[in-house]
């Protein structure tokens, strides 16, 4: 599933970036490295220890950006996310994650000339390919059931991007998981479980890059060159 899903997203990214470029828009490759912490209760409301969660792969985005002068801009895309959490209830240890395409809509504010700019976004997430894993007094299972968890979620961020490093905060806004749920599989120790948590949701601190993809910046050396050229004729 994974290497299928990669395929598609780069074949996905090459055309994305060929309609960019033919619209007037310019691309961006976004590259994250994912911090993240689950903020999950229990069926009770009680909250769930979170151990944070580093994922500094699978996180992938071909954005179109639109910029309407110097100080403002719009942007869009397409992209492949790695999300999830780890979390610890007594002697249980539960890490979970989905891989998501994702479709985020933002706009920054800042020096678009020099590519130093705050944005914000919101991001639709369709959620895929869950898998789970579980810990229990030593023993370790596994499961992937993809109805554990909502197919759609949807999530904000801010940021700030200085050149070609941005760093910013995610947060989703919906549930991880599905009201179908349960927290320990069936052969795992009755008091050790406590059914579907009320609350999954994941707050995610973000580092990465993003790299132009257009000619936007190879076009002011042409123009430069062609206003020689234009010089030594006289």
């Amino acid at each position: 599933m994974k290497k299928y899903t990669l395929a598609f997203f780069i074949i996905l990214c090459s055309g994305f970036a060929g309609y960019a470029q033919n619209k007037k828009l310019y691309g961006v490759f976004e590259n994250k490295i994912l911090f993240q912490q689950g903020l999950v209760q229990d069926s009770a409301g009680n909250n769930v220890t979170g151990i944070l969660r580093f994922a500094p792969f699978v996180n992938y985005t071909i954005q179109a950006h639109k910029d309407f002068g110097n100080k403002f801009g719009i942007y869009t895309g397409v992209g492949i996310k790695n999300v999830g959490f780890i979390l610890k209830y007594d002697t249980l240890v539960v890490k979970s994650r989905a891989y998501c395409l994702s479709v985020p809509l933002g706009i920054k504010f800042g020096n678009m000339d020099k590519e130093t700019y705050f944005y914000a976004a919101g991001e639709f997430l369709a959620q895929i390919d869950y898998k789970e894993k579980v810990f229990l007094d030593g023993d370790k299972s596994k499961r992937n059931n993809n109805n554990d968890i909502n197919k759609i979620n949807y999530s904000a961020m801010v940021g700030f991007n200085m050149k070609a490093f941005t760093v910013g905060l995610e947060y989703t806004l919906n549930n991880f998981y599905g009201d179908s749920y349960n927290l320990v599989p069936e052969k795992s120790k009755p008091n050790a479980a406590f059914g579907t948590p009320s609350k999954s949701n994941i707050l995610t601190f973000f580092i990465g890059f993003r790299t132009n993809l257009s000619a936007r910046e190879a076009a002011a050396p042409e123009k430069k060159q062609l206003q020689q050229a234009r010089l030594y004729q006289y």
